[in-house]
């Protein structure tokens, strides 16, 4: 049997102690306790006065909405070692409240998933935000939303400001001259998207495109006798969500959208091949002036989804 020399013995011995002194708490007194948030408030009157108005605050206040541990360590962690560091960041003691502006995005997470973890946020975890690294607190604040009031504590005044903030080819897409109720207030960006995710893709608040576009627009749903298949699979084929410089949000201009799929039909293939119908092809609305069920038909002689 082989021998260990005994001054290797001695240098593991060593570093098990140092390793060991390290894990060990940072107080002699044990774990850190909860002390209440009344104590944080000595210090952090500001934060303090912000959360009780907060719906943190008063689900603080009805004990039904929220068990054991409430108030500012629920989030945060025991602060009894903190407390008694007394602002000393040099103290062992203080660093061990829980500051979730330090940590990285997943970590701090999973502190607000332990409360917010069905109904809206059920999804969180598969959504692309998730994926792509955004944290909770990159959208609320919770002890300074700018939208007072209005609900989810974000760090903008309102929904479609912060979405805008980082999905830059959506703001270009709402400064086009199509009509949105975007643009005009009457809904936002979470009418239609879960920001915390979904079952759906774009985290739609919907299974498909056209589940969602029928909330809104139930006269398109049908059934209807006459389908218009390119309608029936998805709403997206012929339209821009998100704003288009053609009327009503269409991906391209009539009748060129149109040529997009009927490019070998009765009427001539393109504008020029019969100078006759350049005019009448052109005019008002192109080819819905005469197709003007285009979304579908229920007419016996409907098959050409014809006005």
């Amino acid at each position: 049997m082989r021998r260990v020399p005994i001054l290797v013995v001695a240098l593991f011995t060593v570093s098990a102690l140092v390793w060991m002194g390290a894990r060990a708490p940072a107080s002699s007194q044990g774990p850190a306790k909860y002390v209440g948030g009344e104590t944080c408030k000595n210090c952090h009157e500001a934060e303090w006065n912000a959360f009780e108005k907060s719906p943190h605050g008063r689900a603080e206040a009805d004990q039904k909405v929220v068990a054991d541990v409430v108030g500012c360590e629920s989030c945060h962690g025991p602060g009894s070692e903190h407390a008694e560091a007394g602002g000393d960041k040099d103290s062992p003691g203080f660093k061990t409240i829980r500051n979730l502006k330090s940590m990285d995005a997943e970590a701090a997470s999973e502190v607000c998933a332990s409360c917010h973890k069905t109904g809206e946020q059920f999804y969180w975890k598969q959504s692309n935000h998730s994926h792509a690294g955004v944290g909770c607190l990159n959208c609320h604040s919770i002890h300074h939303p700018l939208n007072v009031g209005a609900g989810p504590m974000l760090v903008s005044a309102d929904v479609n400001h912060l979405c805008l903030t980082c999905h830059k080819d959506k703001r270009a897409a709402l400064a086009r001259s199509a009509h949105m109720p975007l643009r005009e207030g009457s809904m936002t960006c979470a009418d239609c998207h879960n920001p915390h995710g979904s079952m759906g893709p774009h985290m739609l608040r919907a299974a498909t495109n056209n589940e969602l576009c029928y909330k809104c627009h139930a006269d398109k749903r049908g059934p209807f006798l006459w389908e218009h298949a390119p309608v029936r699979e998805n709403c997206l084929n012929c339209h821009q969500p998100h704003g288009s410089n053609n009327d009503k949000v269409l991906s391209g201009k009539r009748p060129y959208l149109c040529q997009r799929c009927h490019i070998g039909t009765r009427h001539p293939s393109t504008l020029y091949d019969n100078p006759d119908l350049v005019g009448n092809r052109l005019f008002n609305r192109s080819c819905t002036n005469c197709h003007s069920q285009i979304h579908g038909s229920n007419h016996p002689s409907g098959k050409y989804f014809e006005r």
